[in-house]
């Protein structure tokens, strides 16, 4: 008898901490002024699991929709450095979200990229990911590590989510992710490691990372992609899809009273309550931004504005 309780327990415990089934709220106001095949939603209260509070949007994009069109966005080609709604704007966009990770100083950075994800537009790779990190061990040692960062990517009406390493310009994908030792060993993955290697073929991508769900479960891989380090509570941007061919943008907003932001376990939970298939985390904090219909609808955590960056995801009809 006190077995079966245990087990009941924890099969209930990770019932509720594998997943967040939150209220949220149909944007009217928005929705009536985009495609039917596109819905907003927003909630504002607390998260099931900690209580603390966050205020979030997120969208879900049927694919079948052939009037639109889902597209990755660089800023001057993949060299400047923009707002998202200012990007948003120039794409004739009709929802985008922040992308990638990018640096703010291009010009120290070989090739004078912003962009430090994979970024595919329309079939031509803008950017890769770093292929080579540097971590240091509990000795002090600074070790090469060879991340396979995640991405997502879209072919045709398709979406996907890979662990992904780019090499001599062609951009391959791995089952499984790049494995890292505790004190950062990290060899550079080769046609059989850490999986066998396949081309990854997408005419859309925008990288980030970690990944956060698998087959429609939790699972993080924020150390395998050396991200640990911004793994507590923050503002989130993340993309996903469903099983019914339905792409989620997802942000939630932190770094202030309404909002305080989620961790990655957290973020990977809310994907699994929206029955998310696949999901990545991309860039956060001060660059979270969710835009649609002309109007930033979140509140970003920069005191100094909306922060400038180096790409966007988004809809926008096919025609404009």
């Amino acid at each position: 008898m006190k077995t079966t309780f245990a087990v009941v327990l924890v099969l209930s415990s990770f019932s509720v901490f594998s997943q967040a089934k939150l209220d949220w709220r149909a944007r009217a106001d928005i929705n009536k002024d985009l495609p039917e095949t596109i819905q907003v939603f927003e909630f504002e209260g607390n998260m099931p699991t900690t209580q603390r509070k966050i205020h979030a949007f997120y969208a879900k994009i049927n694919l079948k929709d052939r009037k639109i069109e889902v597209k990755s966005i660089a800023s001057e080609n993949g060299k400047g450095l923009e707002t998202t709604p200012e990007l948003a704007l120039k794409s004739k966009a009709i929802l985008a979200i922040n992308g990638g990770y990018f640096t703010f100083k291009p010009d120290t950075v070989s090739g004078g990229l912003s962009s430090v994800s994979l970024l595919v537009s329309d079939g031509k790779t803008i950017a890769t990911n770093q292929e080579i990190v540097s971590r240091k061990n509990d000795n002090g040692k600074l070790n090469a590590c060879y991340p396979t960062r995640s991405a997502f990517g879209l072919k045709g009406r398709k979406a996907d989510v890979a662990w992904v390493y780019s090499e001599n310009g062609k951009t391959y994908f791995y089952q499984q992710p790049n494995p890292v030792s505790d004190d950062f060993v990290q060899p550079k993955p080769t046609e059989k490691m850490p999986s066998k290697r396949k081309k990854w073929k997408m005419k859309e991508v925008m990288g980030g990372g970690p990944v956060l769900v698998e087959n429609f479960e939790k699972r993080i891989t924020d150390k395998e992609e050396l991200l640990a380090q911004i793994a507590g509570v923050n503002p989130r941007t993340a993309v996903g899809y469903t099983d019914k061919n339905e792409l989620i943008f997802l942000v939630v907003d932190g770094r202030q009273e309404i909002s305080e932001g989620v961790t990655f376990e957290e973020l990977a939970a809310i994907f699994v309550g929206l029955g998310a298939k696949e999901a990545i985390n991309l860039d956060g904090g001060g660059s979270s931004t969710f835009w649609a219909n002309g109007q930033v609808l979140n509140k970003p955590s920069d005191k100094t504005g909306l922060r400038k960056v180096a790409s966007i995801l988004i809809i926008k009809n096919k025609n404009d």
